[in-house]
């Protein structure tokens, strides 16, 4: 009967110690909390002394007239920008409209490099993106001379805040599962877009660089952690946080990130980037050409790295000197004469680079993949090489552009 006593008596013991651990434990956590209120409050009591304090000196000296409604937008503007952070922005109603426009024009340009390579350069998302994406995916499977099964995403130098359309191109590559999740300066996490089970069958590279950021870093990273594609290039910008805008009284918004992106396994990419899985860098002269949109692609390290990625050794490429002194894009002169020749003894195929310059084979049985009537840009090339209309590029079926979308 004793030893049931005092094993009541210890049980009993460790519930009191557990209870005042447990209020202890609350009493910190609460005091933390007030803590924290009182230095925001302390510091909001301070700046509203600083404020009065200027208001008073504007009242008594200022010789200009005072606008109520303007110095109002103006504190509330220089509140959000004294937190230091360029994610948070004041906007007023119109460049809040501003904000919310779409990117207008064609987002997306592709070109069907041959040996199964299927290329697409992200110029940004917009409500059109998914429309061309579907436009390149058809236009791909179209071509009877080289069939696509391969993809390469470049998304280098992409940023956008528009999570719905990567979200829309997310469940089109991948199976049925969540896709982008988000927690909140809580710690609550949502699933706030999931995909069902039909996906594209293709093998997928993704080529990002330090200036892909936000929405794109996120379809980079859901491809990456599904299994579904090979990262290329260099880490991102690490810029994966929602922004939402919040109204204000006098119509008035209030824009900053309040929840941070995350893929499946709960990975966010803030701050830290996407790190590729094959780390390419360009040198310094061929960034700068990147960036300017003049780097030809027969030299772009990264791209020939994201295809050697999927396997692809062979690709015939176009060569920036291989140019046809004769001819442009303009061209309508389908004959080919003597000088028409491909100087390059290295090349086994004819090609257009992307300023739209020709060079023009000499064989009919060499690699049609860069033949002459491929599309590039959406410049059409009009020669014939092939001597009938069944194997052109030019013709109704093999068409790699969508004419109803405004290239310029």
């Amino acid at each position: 009967m004793m030893r049931k006593k005092t094993t009541f008596g210890f049980a009993l013991t460790c519930v009191l110690i557990a209870a005042a651990l447990a209020f202890t434990a609350g009493f910190l956590i609460a005091g933390k909390k007030v803590k924290d209120v009182t230095e925001t409050n302390e510091a909001i009591g301070a700046g509203n002394e600083m404020i009065s304090e200027v208001s008073a000196i504007i009242k008594d000296n200022y010789l200009g007239t005072i606008n109520q409604n303007d110095l109002t937008a103006g504190m509330c503007k220089g509140y959000v920008e004294g937190l230091g952070d360029g994610a948070v922005k004041y906007l007023t109603a119109a460049e809040y409209a501003d904000y919310n426009k779409g990117t207008p024009g064609e987002t997306i340009i592709y070109k069907n490099f041959g040996k199964g390579i299927g290329y697409m350069k992200f110029l940004g998302f917009s409500d059109s993106t998914k429309t061309s994406f579907t436009n390149a995916l058809n236009d791909f499977s179209k071509s009877t001379v080289a069939k696509v099964n391969m993809l390469v995403l470049d998304l280098r130098n992409c940023s956008s805040n528009d999570i719905d359309t990567v979200a829309l191109l997310l469940d089109a590559m991948l199976p049925e599962g969540e896709t982008i999740a988000g927690i909140d300066k809580s710690g609550n996490r949502t699933v706030l877009y999931t995909s069902d089970q039909s996906e594209i069958d293709y093998d997928i590279a993704v080529l990002v660089n330090n200036n892909t950021s936000g929405v794109a870093e996120i379809m980079a990273s859901t491809l990456s952690a599904y299994g579904k594609a090979i990262i290329v290039g260099t880490t991102t910008k690490g810029d994966c946080a929602r922004a939402e805008a919040f109204p204000l009284s006098n119509g008035d918004y209030v824009l900053l990130p309040n929840m941070y992106y995350v893929t499946k396994g709960q990975q966010s990419y803030s701050s830290t980037g996407v790190v590729p899985s094959n780390i390419i860098e360009l040198s310094a002269a061929d960034q700068k050409l990147f960036d300017e949109g003049a780097l030809d692609i027969s030299v772009d390290a990264q791209f020939l790295g994201a295809v050697r990625a999927l396997g692809v050794n062979d690709i015939v490429m176009p060569h920036s000197s291989d140019t046809d002194t004769d001819k442009n894009s303009s061209d309508t002169d389908s004959s080919k004469t003597g000088s028409d020749t491909d100087t390059d003894s290295e090349r086994t195929g004819s090609g257009r680079t992307e300023s739209g310059t020709e060079s023009n084979s000499s064989s009919e049985d060499e690699d049609p993949y860069w033949d002459d009537d491929e599309y590039w840009n959406g410049q059409p090339g009009n020669d014939n090489d092939n001597g009938d209309d069944e194997g052109d590029y030019n013709n109704d079926e093999d068409e790699y552009y969508d004419y109803d979308e405004d290239w310029d």
